[in-house]
């Protein structure tokens, strides 16, 4: 019996020990220092499991830090702030349009065809997406494809065999080697780049589910953005700086910036973010720039919405100054741990005179745009949370043009027509029971 009581204890202090090493440890979210000391408390068997994945994690941080001086060293002022101004651009919603579309650019490709995606799986989608590069290998178009292992994971190699026999490069971000587990720290980025002229950016990855075909989810709604112009060199150069640190080679940068003549007249910005760009989220900055400034509306779509306190407070002051701030959520989610924090979120926004909307539960909205006075907007990568702003690699494509900005309010509203208003009285009316599941994700939010 002294002997249970001694481990009881030893284990207590070395709980208490890694609990401490976790609120101090300077990669701690502050925003959420609380919420993170409230979960120690509550749920102290998770603390051991919490410091490992931050140690784990730590490492792979050290290791993006210096993929800067890297990618400076290899394209210098690649992270000098670039805006571009002749470019013409084309919305997707709609997976079997976009992919169509890319199928069309893809085939009319005569130099190379770069791809960077989250998840690119072997599925049929997956399968039919490399027959077609393969098509492009066999007359002489370079095709490089960098993916990340994690959001990747059922990729099956040996549906890339005879597509690397053709010169095709198969490259994945940040390897799992030396016993790194590597969790948070991902590649988000999902671009694609065509002999420098034509680039697609957004929130489509290759696989079955993208085109709809996951029965669970159901019709899958997205933004995707293409750009022929000027501003598609800075998603090249981002590309070429990701391969060449993944692929661990130098190549001359000079042999795919080729030069073109466009007549667009859309001003863009490319804002990458993520630790190896900066310790500062330059794409939470420009939102939160945005937000502040705004004067009569903000609308914003994200699949997930786990935010900061900065986040919080940009949108409560929006708000609050009579801004008309809404919000569309997906009203069901392929993370059902994630969409009780998202849904406890909401029901914190709504307090504050915040319109929430829940898509439909036929379908999944994973958009991610930002429209701001009839005159900003924003598509790309990022999702409204903790992971995107704090841990994730990702890229937004910033727009100041009242054309543009118009089609993007005219699609959020749109697609209002099959959204249910999320309101104050919903939140009053929840069992109690609900209410304590979502807290408790809330405070799991710290972690996910």
């Amino acid at each position: 019996m002294n002997n249970l009581i001694y481990y009881i204890i030893a284990i207590y202090f070395i709980n208490i020990f890694l609990a401490f090493k976790i609120l101090f440890t300077s990669q701690l979210n502050l925003d959420n220092l609380n919420y993170t000391f409230i979960l120690l408390i509550i749920f102290p068997f998770l603390t051991p499991l919490i410091y490992l994945f931050i140690s784990l994690d730590e490492r792979v941080r050290k290791e993006l830090i210096k993929k800067q001086k890297i990618d400076e060293a290899n394209i210098p002022n690649l992270n000098t702030k670039s805006i571009s101004q002749h470019n013409d651009l084309e919305l997707f919603c709609n997976g079997d349009l976009l992919f169509k579309d890319m199928f069309a650019e893809i085939k009319n490709a005569e130099h190379f065809i770069h791809l960077d995606f989250f998840t690119f799986n072997t599925d049929k989608f997956g399968k039919l997406m490399i027959s077609k590069l393969e098509e492009k290998l066999k007359e002489n178009v370079e095709v490089k494809i960098l993916y990340d292992p994690l959001g990747s994971y059922t990729m099956k190699q040996k549906y890339f065999k005879n597509f690397r026999k053709l010169g095709g490069e198969l490259i994945p971000f940040i390897k799992v080697k030396k016993g790194i587990l590597n969790i948070n720290y991902r590649n988000h980025r999902k671009i694609m780049i065509i002999d420098n002229k034509i680039s697609y950016i957004g929130g489509f990855n290759i696989a079955d589910k993208y085109l709809s075909r996951d029965k669970k989810l159901g019709l899958w709604v997205d933004s995707h953005l293409k750009i022929t112009g000027s501003a598609t060199e800075t998603l090249e150069k981002r590309f070429l700086a990701d391969y060449m640190y993944a692929a661990n080679k130098k190549i001359d940068i000079n042999t795919y910036l080729l030069n073109h003549q466009f007549t667009g007249n859309k001003q863009v910005e490319i804002i990458s973010s993520g630790v190896d760009i900066s310790k500062i989220n330059q794409i939470e900055n420009k939102m939160l720039e945005l937000i502040y400034h705004a004067e009569k509306y903000i609308y914003l779509q994200t699949p997930y919405l786990i935010l900061n306190e900065s986040f919080i407070k940009a949108l409560i002051y929006a708000a609050n100054k009579g801004v008309d701030v809404r919000i569309m959520l997906p009203h069901k989610n392929d993370h059902p741990f994630v969409f009780q924090a998202t849904i406890a979120y909401a029901s914190l926004l709504v307090k504050e005179n915040i319109k929430i909307y829940l898509f439909d539960k036929k379908a999944f909205l994973h958009s991610k745009t930002f429209i701001c006075d009839d005159h900003y907007s924003s598509v790309g990568t990022v999702n409204l949370d903790i992971r995107s702003f704090k841990y994730s690699l990702e890229m937004n494509v910033f727009i100041n043009n009242k054309d543009f900005a118009q089609l993007l309010k005219e699609t959020f509203h749109k697609q209002l027509v099959y959204c249910t208003e999320y309101t104050i009285k919903k939140v009053q009316t929840k069992k109690v029971w609900t209410k304590v599941s979502e807290d408790m994700c809330k405070l799991l939010s710290t972690i996910l």
